[in-house]
């Protein structure tokens, strides 16, 4: 095996392509391969950069346990996907490619994501009990539902 990036066989492939084509979730991808071999930018306008995996490391996370777990949920619907061909570029067909080789920018690629929170309804605006009629409190309603049948 030569070296990826002076001209070598080795092929890449695009993480949406995985998630499309082979049957992996985002969190497979930063799980069983983390950070991407390459970046480039996106074409479709200012979104995040396009993460690039080498054919040879996803092969071996799948080979693993837990992705045949996942291939073994899938879906039928999902599933027929896998005998598919999946694209795969050379790394001098992919324009302005950005290999990550500095331990430090790939540490800082993957920022793990805070789940959200339900927002809680403030006190005051919770319903209070009887309001007096003509008082400064006195709910307004936001809108008034009129049945014609």
């Amino acid at each position: 095996m030569g070296d990826v990036q002076h001209g070598s066989p080795q092929r890449l492939i695009r993480a949406s392509d995985l998630k499309r084509q082979r049957g992996w979730t985002e969190t497979l991808v930063v799980a069983l391969l983390g950070a991407p071999d390459a970046l480039c930018p996106n074409p479709h306008g200012f979104r995040a950069p396009m993460r690039w995996y080498r054919e040879d490391r996803v092969l071996d996370a799948e080979a693993g346990e837990a992705f045949r777990r996942r291939v073994g949920r899938l879906a039928p619907h999902d599933s027929w996907r896998r005998g598919q061909p999946t694209r795969t570029w050379a790394p001098d067909e992919v324009e302005h490619l950005e290999w990550l080789d500095d331990p430090a920018r790939i540490a800082l690629f993957h920022a793990p994501r805070r789940p959200r929170g339900r927002r809680r309804r403030r006190a005051d605006a919770l319903p209070s009990a009887a309001p007096v009629p003509g008082s400064a409190r006195a709910p307004v309603p936001r809108f008034e539902v009129l049945r014609l049948f």
